[in-house]
């Protein structure tokens, strides 16, 4: 099934993602990515601004400050809110979210996709040690309730095996992609290293929100924090099931509020790995961006 192409599941073999890591959900589409070519090009960048946990509106082109590898660039434009949202739900159906638990998460993913507003995008992943396309992205949202409505919680979690997927289901369609993972932050059947799905994160530049909810197990890993710093995302803690709706509403409603700063680097060259750095002007505020995209060389 192609992604946004039609309803059902797909059940996805982690030993052939785990062969296949370098072609992130390969056997459903190939990963949108970043990769710009030596030339002109043009640099989208989603940017939240926040004082004090309020996101900071007004702002214009001129109030940033971008580099990329340390030369300063010019923001052709910094746009609030103008573009619609598509927005891949990755959920943990393992046996630890089960019960009264998942019942909450099913309806907090009833009331993000209720937030959606008509021509946005949603579409729906879960994982237990499996991991499942249920919906590809599409905009008919009726089509995502049902199959969310249908998630039973049960099995082991492969996170990381889940996170790779959704990053290869991304759709080059002008939206602004999200990608919202719901996990208690446990891993305990991946076949993929942090380091495979951290390195596709970056290449593909979505910004990853997650909502994490307390467990028993403590986690020993850093992959939440790492994910959310290289693209750009966010961790919402819960410390009771019961504020899944809540976060599920601010995750969404925090990327509404970002701006999209488009820029054409000049001064700069090579192939590669492009670090930007953002930082306010004048203006104060707390600034969350990506920590840069990849440059891919010209054909010859």
């Amino acid at each position: 099934m192609a992604a946004g192409r039609g309803v059902g599941t797909v059940k996805i073999s982690l030993a052939l993602i785990a062969l296949l890591a370098g072609l992130p959900g390969v056997e459903i589409q190939q990963a949108t990515r970043p990769l710009f070519r030596s030339g002109i090009e043009i640099v989208r960048l989603d940017v939240s601004v926040t004082r004090n946990g309020v996101p900071v509106r007004g702002l214009t082109a001129r109030d940033f400050v971008v580099t990329d590898n340390g030369v300063q660039q010019e923001v052709d434009t910094a746009a609030l809110d103008q573009l619609p949202l598509s927005v891949q739900l990755v959920l943990d159906t393992s046996g630890s979210d089960s019960g009264l638990r998942l019942n909450r998460l099913i309806a907090a993913g009833d009331g993000l996709l209720s937030s959606l507003r008509p021509g946005e995008r949603a579409g729906l992943v879960t994982f237990s040690e499996d991991v499942r396309v249920r919906v590809g992205t599409t905009t008919d949202l009726v089509a995502v309730r049902r199959a969310l409505g249908g998630i039973v919680g049960s099995g082991q979690t492969a996170l990381r095996d889940a996170v790779q997927l959704a990053i290869g289901l991304r759709l080059d369609d002008g939206a602004r992609p999200l990608m919202l993972v719901f996990t208690d932050g446990i891993d305990n059947a991946s076949w993929l290293a942090d380091e495979t799905v951290l390195e596709s994160a970056r290449e593909a530049g979505i910004v990853t929100h997650m909502v994490r909810v307390s467990s028993l197990e403590i986690s020993q890993s850093r992959f939440l924090e790492q994910l959310a710093e290289a693209t750009g995302g966010r961790i919402w803690s819960a410390s009771s099931d019961r504020e899944l709706a809540q976060l599920f509403t601010k995750a969404l409603d925090e990327m509404r509020g970002r701006y999209l700063l488009t820029l054409t680097p000049r001064g700069v060259t090579g192939d590669g790995w492009h670090e930007l750095k953002v930082k306010l002007r004048d203006a104060r505020g707390d600034v969350v961006a990506r920590q840069g995209y990849f440059r891919a060389a010209s054909p010859r």
